[in-house]
C-alpha cells in the first residue's frame, strides 16, 4: 500500500522570501511524503493572491491560491486540497482566514522577515541564512511526526509547539516584539520598567517596615507587590522592549543573538539608570534622603549560591515560557519571583540592576555596596547556566536531528568570502530543473504544464536570491557540511 502524500501550504504576506524558503526545504526534505506549495495574501509579484474564499490553482512550479478571473475569485475543480496550512509571518497569521477546502490543520510558524533586514550585504545574507536554518528546523520536526497514528488534538498541539522553537516571533495578537519600536523607545521602556520595579521593591519594603516589626509579615508585604508589578510591567512593556529589566536577562538574549552586543550594553545601561532612579523615587515618596547607602549585610557562600539558583530559575522560567506559552510569561515570572522571595536565602534579587539600586537604600530591602560583586557574579553565572541547560532541554528531537552539526556562521566565525559564496549559490538551479529555454520546470514531471504558463522569475525574487529561488530544492551546500565548518 503506497504511503499517502500530504499537501502542505506555506502562507506569507508578500510570498517573496520565507514562504518560498519553506516550500523549497519541504520539497527536498519531504520528497515522497509531502507536496509543498507557497503563496501570499498580498503578493508582491504576479499571480499570487489570497482572498476570503476560493481554492487553489496549480501553476508550473507553485500554486496560485486564488485565481483571479474576470475580477473575482474563480475556484478550480482540479485544485489540490490542502492537508496543512502554515503561516510563516505574523501579518498573514493575523488576517482573515480563507475557507480552505478539506479543513486542513493550521499553525503559525512565524519568523522574522529576512527581506526586511537593513544593513550591509553580509548582514542581509546572514539574515537569509538564519531564516533558512529556523525553517529547516521546523520542517525537520514536522516531517518526523507520526502523522498516520497521532490523533488530531495531539497533532495540533505538536504543530503549535514546532512554531515556538528558536527564532519564533511573538505571533499574531501578541504584539510584534520590539520590531515596531526604534532603539530609543525600547531603551526608554527598559529604564521605565526597571525604575517602577525598583520603586515597588524599595517602597513596599519601607511601607512594610513602617507598619510592622514582624519580619515575616514585612517580607510578605514586600513580596506580593513585587510579583504583582512584574505581571503589569511585562504585560504593558514587553511588546516594546521585551521587558528584560534585568542585565542577566539581556545577557541571555544577547548570547541567543536576539540582541546585538551594542543593544545589550545600552539595555544594561538603561536598566541600571532606571533602577537608581527607582530607588530615588521611593525615597522621595517617603521623605528619605534620595541616596542612602545600605548597611544591611548580605554575603557568604549560601547567599551567593541562593542568588545563582534564583537567577537560574528566573531565566529557565522565561525561556520555557516563551517556548510553550508566550502569553503566560508575565504571570510565570511574577509567580516565580513571588515564590523565590521565600525559598532562597537571599530573597531572590536575581537581577544585577536591582541589586545595584538596592545598595543605595538603607531600608528593609537594602544590600551593602561591598556585597554587590558576589551577588552580581552569582546572578550572571546562574543565568548563563540556565541558558545552556534550557537550550539542551528544549531542543526537540526533530530539531536536534535536523542539525547534528552546526555551521560555523552560527558562531559568527565564518569568513565574509565564505558567507558570500554560500548565499550566492543557495539559489542555483541544478541542470535537471531547467527546461530547454532556461525556464524553471515543475518537480512533478508527470503534471502537464498549463498552456502559456512559464515562470521566468520577477523582480521580487531578487530580494530573496541569496537563499532561494521560486520552488527550488534546497542547495547542496546545506548538506553535507562544507569543508572548514565547525561541529558541535
Amino acid at each position: 500500500m503506497s504511503e499517502r502524500i500530504y499537501n502542505v501550504l506555506f502562507l506569507c504576506t508578500g510570498n517573496t522570501a520565507r514562504s518560498i524558503l519553506a516550500e523549497s526545504i519541504l520539497r527536498k526534505d519531504g520528497r515522497g511524503r509531502f507536496r509543498a506549495f507557497s503563496a501570499g495574501s498580498q503578493p508582491k509579484g504576479h499571480g499570487q493572491s489570497v482572498r476570503d474564499q476560493g481554492s487553489c490553482e496549480r501553476s508550473t512550479t507553485r500554486p496560485t491560491i486564488c485565481a483571479r478571473r474576470a475580477g473575482r475569485n474563480s475556484p478550480r475543480r482540479d485544485a489540490p486540497v490542502m492537508d496543512f496550512v502554515f503561516t510563516v509571518c505574523d501579518n498573514a497569521a493575523g488576517e482573515s482566514c480563507p475557507v480552505w477546502p478539506g479543513q486542513p490543520m493550521t499553525a503559525h510558524w512565524g519568523i522574522e522577515d529576512p527581506a526586511a533586514v537593513e544593513g550591509t550585504d553580509i548582514e542581509k545574507e546572514a539574515a537569509f541564512v538564519a531564516a533558512f536554518r529556523y525553517l529547516k528546523n521546523r520542517i525537520a520536526a514536522f516531517t518526523s511526526l507520526p502523522l498516520r497514528s497521532i490523533d488530531e488534538l495531539s497533532l495540533g498541539t505538536r504543530l503549535r509547539d514546532i512554531g515556538r522553537i528558536d527564532g519564533a516571533t511573538s505571533g499574531p495578537g501578541e504584539g510584534r516584539l520590539m520590531s515596531d519600536f526604534d532603539l530609543p523607545r525600547r531603551l526608554a521602556a527598559e529604564a521605565l520598567g526597571t525604575a517602577l520595579l525598583v520603586a515597588t521593591v524599595v517602597g513596599s519594603g519601607i511601607m512594610a517596615e513602617t507598619l510592622t516589626k514582624d519580619v515575616a509579615l514585612a517580607l510578605l508585604g514586600n513580596t506580593l507587590p513585587t510579583g504583582a508589578i512584574l505581571v503589569v510591567l511585562i504585560t504593558i512593556l514587553g511588546p516594546i522592549s521585551g521587558a528584560h529589566f534585568n542585565p542577566a536577562v539581556s545577557l541571555v538574549f544577547a548570547l541567543k543573538r536576539e540582541l546585538t552586543p551594542r543593544e545589550a550594553l545600552l539595555y544594561v545601561a538603561a536598566q541600571i539608570a532606571g533602577g537608581i532612579a527607582g530607588t530615588m523615587m521611593a525615597h522621595a515618596m517617603f521623605a528619605l534622603p534620595l541616596i542612602d547607602a545600605s548597611l544591611k549585610m548580605r554575603t557568604g557562600g549560601a547567599q551567593w549560591f541562593a542568588e545563582g539558583v534564583a537567577a537560574f530559575g528566573l531565566v529557565a522560567t522565561i525561556l520555557a515560557g516563551i517556548r510553550f506559552n508566550r502569553a503566560a510569561v508575565p504571570w510565570l515570572v511574577g509567580l516565580y519571583i513571588t515564590a523565590a522571595y521565600w525559598f532562597t536565602a537571599s530573597t531572590s534579587f536575581a537581577n544585577p540592576a536591582v541589586a545595584i539600586a538596592r545598595s543605595l537604600t538603607n531600608t528593609f530591602s537594602g544590600i551593602r555596596p561591598v556585597d554587590l560583586p558576589g551577588f552580581i557574579a552569582a546572578e550572571l553565572c546562574g543565568a548563563v547556566v540556565a541558558l545552556l541547560f534550557m537550550n539542551w532541554l528544549l531542543r526537540g528531537a526533530g530539531e536536534a536531528a535536523s542539525r547534528p552539526r552546526r555551521l560555523s556562521h552560527e558562531r559568527h566565525d565564518l569568513s565574509q568570502s565564505r558567507l558570500r559564496h554560500l548565499a550566492q549559490h543557495a539559489g542555483d538551479d541544478p541542470a535537471e530543473r531547467r527546461g530547454a529555454r532556461g525556464d524553471r520546470v515543475s518537480e512533478d514531471a508527470a503534471e502537464p504544464r498549463p498552456a502559456g504558463r512559464t515562470d521566468r522569475g520577477d523582480g521580487n525574487l531578487r530580494r530573496a536570491r541569496c537563499c532561494a529561488k521560486r520552488a527550488r530544492p534546497m542547495p547542496s551546500w546545506a548538506s553535507p557540511i562544507p569543508n572548514g565548518a565547525t561541529t558541535n
